[in-house]
């Protein structure tokens, strides 16, 4: 007898036995279903008992704010300190008069908006709306539809009650609850409550915040579309707001307005509606539009971005102090969502992070001068377009003008404190999306330092094996340099120091992707299917074609620079009221409990590798005098604009984005430049990043100073040698080096041997082979410019 024989035989006993017994089977169901309809239902009431005492002073409260006699001015502050105790943050969590009773009407637009959307029986139900809840029951199990039947009291009990996980048995205790609002307050209270409990995205609680926030005006003044677009956020505030997700809320709005204009009896005053306003939706969401500045660019694959100015006077409006914005508005985040509005409004707190606000001051300064540079030189451009009366051009390039951005983030890598970070290119106090933290561009040969530092690990290479740069094809993958040709046999030392393409994909190759990506996710926590996401299956993730915030290529340097072990970014220590009571505490791990995951001789080796870049033959050349030197080494990557993205402006030419990974003693900092609408601009990883990134660490090294060595002590078996740059063997007394390297690290066994040093050959595509690396490393060749046109990806370095 087969499986589905056996499933048939089973069905076929089970049908028989129902009909036989389906008095006994019915009588046990009802019996079971009254038992556990009575465990839920008493079960929630205890709930409910336990909880009534903290609702009823929560709702005095609620109660106090709808009313004269709340002042806004009994609000303590929260402060935020750095690593050195200097406040460098100060906001209150509630600045404005909220919504009251006394003047409910005048908020005509908001309440409109809202009872159409979310409540049209509010004042006709008891609290629970059995139709509408009967109704969102039928949706959601017939169509697999998410549809709420929620009453603006039940919404208020469940941000009353705050029971957390979304079941059965808390949603019960929430009936309760609403039942008990009903029974105390009228319904104008009830409506008041709400708007000044509604979580509406971006921190906002209470529609007059939110009013001030998104459109900096009081929640009276809102118009319609306004109003439709806050009220549009409410069922997923994080995911629906016109900050985070322009496209959604917009979508929203439209919706809101559309039901709006079929339920005009909802307005306190449905006099003042505009005439026919069913009839001119879309005008006024164009009028909208034109007002915030709402605007569509495609990238490339038909991505459409869309900015507007709404939010643009909100981003630090809860801040009487703020001198690290981005820093501290993700600071203001954590402290809203981990603890309650009582609190936050009734204790004064200190937060106390890891900022280093002397690191923070300068990392600033040095992003806005080198995005002003790039800004100048597009500037330049656009002038050029006027004289010549190209107005369209030159409306072109304002556009990229005003969207070139940037960010930098550093990371004490002994014990993951973040000491610098700086978003965005602030122009001026618009909201602006963190780019340190959670923007993810392509970091093109940035990532090389972990592809070198793997092929050590699996003794692929040393620093001074010879490799070889030439025309290569691994599976129908046939990458190219940036510059042109190949230049044969060199160092591997010089070939990270060159970012040479074909050795970083024959290094790829040996490595096996699989490897490199289970490790990429190991030093950053990304599960299977973010990595999966992020970064495809093949060799162009050498050329750095998958996706990194610089938040995650800091701690992909980190780790490196930690010896190789895990690194975990940390912003806050701990946090306490004005009396010194703890009220939250980061239980760091020890760091000497960290998770090894990359071998510390390898990651030895490739900071070795990372102060070649800085040299004389590397792509970021710095020459500092003697008395000024101090220990460093780094990355550039530079990632070419497509050519969709050049047709789509104007076939400019250009870059996309720019990197720059530093490192220092007990300090990693990834900077990243590019444009928010993928525009091309001139610029490279050295001559961009770069440059902001030594430019910042000058100025850390004179004013506080760094450690003597990029490399600190670790258990391993490893040799230290000092070599010739120029040979790659042992220094000989006998033999004069213009570059001697001292104290590199190779495993026992794979140090240079001695005897008579060996000049590495360089050659460039049919010319001759030359001695030594002078000739190949003049001119322009030792900065990375553009890419060249490859099928696979045309977007490495």
């Amino acid at each position: 007898m087969n499986i589905k024989d056996r499933i048939l035989g089973i069905l076929a006993a089970l049908l028989q036995y129902s009909r036989t017994n389906w008095r006994s089977i019915l009588k046990y169901s009802v019996i079971s279903g009254i038992v556990i309809l009575s465990f839920l239902i008493g079960g929630s009431y205890v709930v409910w008992l336990t909880k009534q005492e903290e609702v009823a002073r929560n709702l005095e409260t609620f109660q106090r704010e709808v009313s004269d006699a709340y002042d806004p001015n009994e609000i303590k502050p929260i402060r935020i300190l750095d690593k050195n105790g200097k406040l460098i943050g100060e906001f209150s969590r509630r600045k404005f008069r909220p919504i009251r009773t006394d003047n409910l009407a005048n908020h005509g637009n908001i309440i409109w908006a809202l009872l159409s959307s979310e409540d049209r029986d509010f004042y006709e139900h008891n609290g629970v709306n059995f139709t509408a809840l009967l109704r969102a029951i039928i949706v959601n199990l017939t169509t697999f539809q998410k549809q709420g039947g929620s009453t603006l009291t039940q919404q208020l009990a469940k941000l009353t009650l705050d029971l957390g996980a979304r079941n059965v048995f808390n949603k019960l205790t929430e009936f309760y609850c609403t039942f008990y609002l009903e029974s105390k307050f009228d319904k104008n209270t009830i409506l008041a409550m709400y708007l000044n409990r509604i979580f509406l995205g971006e921190g906002n609680t209470g529609v007059e915040e939110a009013s001030r926030y998104y459109f900096n005006k009081p929640a009276y003044e809102l118009t319609p579309a306004e109003a439709a677009l806050l009220v549009g956020t409410i069922p997923a505030p994080s995911n629906y707001n016109a900050v985070r997700n322009p496209k959604i809320a917009l979508k929203r709005q439209k919706m809101v307005m559309t039901v709006m204009g079929k339920n005009q009896n909802l307005h306190p005053n449905p006099k003042s509606i505009e005439r026919d306003f069913e009839k001119k939706v879309d005008a006024n969401i164009r009028k909208f539009r034109s007002f915030y500045v709402v605007e569509e660019t495609k990238e490339e694959e038909d991505k459409v971005v869309i900015t507007s100015e709404i939010g643009k006077y909100g981003f630090d409006k809860d801040f009487t102090i703020n001198l690290a914005s981005d820093f501290n508005f993700g600071i203001r985040q954590f402290v809203i969502e981990n603890f309650s509005e009582i609190d936050l409004e009734s204790r004064g707190m200190n937060v106390y992070t890891t900022l280093d606000y002397d690191k923070q001051e300068a990392a600033e300064r040095s992003l806005r001068e080198g995005i002003e540079t790039v800004r100048k030189k597009l500037s330049e451009d656009k002038a050029n377009y006027i004289k010549a009366g190209k107005t369209e051009e030159a409306a072109k390039q304002n556009k990229i003008i005003e969207n070139m951005n940037g960010s930098l983030i550093s990371i004490n890598p002994t014990n993951g404190y973040v000491e610098a970070m700086v978003g965005s290119y602030k122009i001026s106090n618009i909201f602006r999306l963190n780019r340190a933290v959670s923007a993810v561009r392509q970091p093109g040969s940035v990532i090389k330092g972990l592809v070198y530092l793997m092929a050590f690990e699996k003794r692929i290479a040393t620093p001074t094996s010879i490799v070889v740069d030439e025309p290569i094809k691994i599976r129908g993958y046939a990458p190219k340099n940036w510059y042109k040709g190949h230049r044969g046999a060199m160092q591997t030392r010089t070939a990270f120091a060159q970012s040479v393409n074909t050795i970083a994909v024959k290094f790829m190759d040996e490595i096996g992707v699989g490897d490199f990506i289970h490790t990429l996710g190991k030093i950053l926590d990304l599960d299977s299917s973010e990595l999966s996401r992020r970064f495809q299956h093949n060799l162009t993730l050498a050329l750095g074609s998958g996706e990194l915030s610089p938040k995650e290529l800091a701690t992909v340097y980190a780790t490196i620079a930690n010896n190789g072990k895990k690194v975990k970014p940390v912003e806050i220590l701990r946090i306490t009221d004005f009396e010194g009571s703890e009220l939250y505490v980061n239980l760091l791990p020890d760091p000497k409990e960290a998770e090894q995951i990359l071998d510390p001789v390898a990651c030895a080796m490739t900071l070795n590798l990372l102060e070649a870049v800085v040299s004389e033959e590397g792509t970021l050349k710095i020459a500092l005098k003697e008395g000024e030197k101090f220990p460093l080494g780094g990355k550039t990557g530079t990632v070419q604009s497509p050519k969709e993205a050049q047709k789509r402006w104007g076939s400019r030419k250009g870059v996309r984005d720019v990197w720059f990974a530093g490192v220092n003693p007990n300090l990693v900092t990834a900077v990243w430049v590019g444009n928010d609408l993928g525009a091309p601009f001139p610029g490279s990883g050295s001559g961009t990043s770069g440059s902001i990134w030594f430019r910042y660490v000058s100025h850390v090294a004179r004013t506080l100073g760094f450690g003597d060595s990029l490399i600190t002590p670790f258990n391993g078996d490893y040799v230290k040698v000092d070599i010739c740059a120029e040979t790659g063997g042992l220094l000989s007394n006998e033999v004069e080096c213009k570059h001697p390297l001292y104290g590199q690290y190779y495993y026992v066994g794979d140090q240079p041997g001695g005897g008579a040093p060996t000049p590495t050959v360089t050659q460039t595509e049919g010319g001759t082979p030359t001695n030594g690396s002078e000739e190949a490393l003049s001119g322009e060749d030792a900065v990375e410019l553009e890419l060249p046109e490859i099928k696979e990806d045309p977007n490495d370095d």
